[in-house]
């Protein structure tokens, strides 16, 4: 118990520390990756759709109170948005618990070594990427959003009317 509230303690103070969105200075997304069944995967895979990509751990509280709100936006978008759950540096049967507890719907990969998420200039969770079709990274987040700020930005991107 005592390294889950470490964890989370951690987590908050990040996302406190840097919360917020912005640009992305023209940066594309294409990393591969393993899924929780243990098939590869890459970002290149949702070219043609614009993606909506978050970087999360089981033992994060603010990522345990955003996923909810993402899967609701998840089932209100569609097939017009793709949405990709990236689990950084957590178990396979943490990570799939805990999706599984919120019914997530949509895809989840694995980023077991926080590499992907670095390679943003990532530093903390949770954080979440839009990506256009082409994979073009059009707005990053750091700290857990809700139903209403991610439509926002789906809708300002173009992605949902």
């Amino acid at each position: 118990m005592r390294r889950v509230v470490g964890v989370s303690i951690a987590c908050v103070f990040l996302v406190l520390g840097a919360c917020g969105g912005g640009g992305s200075d023209n940066k594309t997304l294409d990393a591969s990756f393993s899924r929780f069944n243990g098939s590869k995967a890459s970002i290149r895979d949702y070219r043609g759709k614009p993606v909506v990509v978050n970087f999360f751990s089981s033992t994060c509280v603010p990522c345990q109170t955003e996923m909810p709100a993402l899967e609701q936006v998840h089932r209100k978008a569609g097939a017009k948005v793709a949405f990709l759950g990236l689990d950084v540096q957590d178990t396979v049967p943490s990570g799939q618990a805990f999706v599984e507890s919120v019914g997530v719907t949509w895809d989840m990969g694995l980023d077991p070594d926080a590499s992907i998420l670095q390679s943003l200039g990532g530093t903390a969770l949770p954080t979440t990427v839009l990506l256009d079709a082409n994979g073009k990274i059009v707005y990053q987040h750091l700290g857990a959003l809700d139903v209403d700020d991610l439509d926002q930005q789906l809708r300002q991107h173009g992605f949902i009317t």
